[in-house]
């Protein structure tokens, strides 16, 4: 086992508090050396445009880093136990957050996913507490 990468396109339900209902959406998912790769797309509305998503876990380091492109373009770094400062461009301009990250359970195990507990602390106002979690649904080559 060197550091092949291996990549399947799958489906994954997606569940964020930033959501409400859980989502499901058509992904891959990769390993490289110690790191999991998530690559997904998503559309909550005819008038919103397409969001890449690429949620990268680095489990020896206990982080996680997630770029966003769409509507909001972002790279977020949640590490576990600490606090990290992060941007989110928007239609409103720049917005600076931090990001207090309680924890992080990495795929492994029977976990076929990923969850990430944390605050979200926008300097323009009231932190968020939210957890996010991908989970895969299943492997089909049809997909």
């Amino acid at each position: 086992m060197g550091n092949e990468k291996l990549e399947e396109q799958c489906l994954f339900e997606i569940k964020s508090g930033m959501y409400g209902d859980p989502l499901t959406a058509k992904g891959t998912v990769s390993s490289e050396g110690l790191r999991t790769i998530y690559n997904w797309t998503e559309k909550h509305s005819e008038d919103e445009k397409e969001t890449h998503f690429v949620l990268t876990l680095i489990k020896e380091e206990s982080k996680a880093i997630v770029v966003r492109n769409g509507d909001v373009t972002s790279r977020m770094v949640f590490e576990a136990g600490n606090k990290t400062t992060n941007s989110m461009k928007t239609a409103f301009g720049i917005i600076d957050v931090v990001i207090d990250t309680d924890y992080i359970n990495f795929p492994g195990g029977l976990i076929d996913g990923a969850e990430i507990s944390y605050t979200l602390d926008p300097d323009s106002g009231d932190p968020i507490r939210n957890i996010f979690s991908i989970k895969r649904l299943l492997q089909n080559e049809e997909i």
